[in-house]
């Protein structure tokens, strides 16, 4: 596994661990394909002035922004915009908030959102190019849900097979030595599996060293 994979996001996903200037534990993710960074930022709350001349994370006052907002770190991965925060995602509470009106995602886009939830359950969703969601917790199957996804592109089930081969849902997951390390250990399998898949990679020590741009996300509820 290459420091570039997604596995050493779910690796620390419960761990607690810090990283002085930048990010490592309780990592969201939230992606989208065929975007422009600053447009999605734009789209999550962001001043455009400001997401167009950005900082560097380890260079953001990250003490003067509201409690509840966000200072998020952004960039491009191949087709993939990538918008990264700690704890929950940006994405997540706008896609809560307005169910059923406005998702910030339009007709064709594809999205993926790994959120850790702190203060809830980890939450996974997946939205296609036709606009279908499939969501549930990490574990759980893409196609096995309370409403099952149409999958008219077969997306789901192409990223349901992947996260089946590497274990990472739970009928497919071996299990560990030590029970206490299943969580942790089902989300690096998650996150890798959704990375290679899918074809999304992050620099690893840039987001640990603070070293990519950051923008100001403000709570949407």
């Amino acid at each position: 596994m290459t420091d570039n994979s997604l596995g050493w996001i779910g690796e620390h996903w419960y761990s607690g661990a810090i990283a002085k200037d930048g990010m490592l534990s309780d990592i969201s993710l939230t992606a989208v394909r065929g975007l422009d960074p600053v447009d999605f930022v734009v789209r999550l709350g962001a001043d455009r002035g400001m997401a167009e001349r950005p900082p560097l994370f380890k260079d953001f006052d990250r003490l003067s922004v509201n409690l509840g907002d966000s200072v998020a770190m952004f960039g491009r991965s191949g087709e993939w915009t990538y918008v990264l925060e700690v704890e929950r995602s940006t994405w997540h509470l706008v896609f809560l908030d307005r169910l059923g009106q406005d998702t910030l995602v339009e007709q064709g886009d594809e999205l993926v959102c790994l959120d850790r939830f702190l203060h809830e359950h980890p939450w996974v969703c997946y939205i296609d190019a036709a606009g279908e969601v499939s969501s549930g917790e990490p574990g759980d199957s893409l196609l096995e849900t309370a409403v099952p996804p149409r999958d008219r592109l077969g997306t789901f089930s192409a990223l349901d097979a992947a996260m089946r081969r590497a274990g990472a849902v739970r009928d497919t997951f071996p299990g560990c030595e030590d029970p206490e390390d299943e969580d942790e250990e089902l989300a690096k399998r998650l996150f890798a599996a959704v990375g290679e898949h899918l074809g999304l990679s992050l620099p690893r020590q840039e987001i640990e060293l603070g070293l990519l741009p950051a923008v100001h996300l403000p709570s949407p509820v």
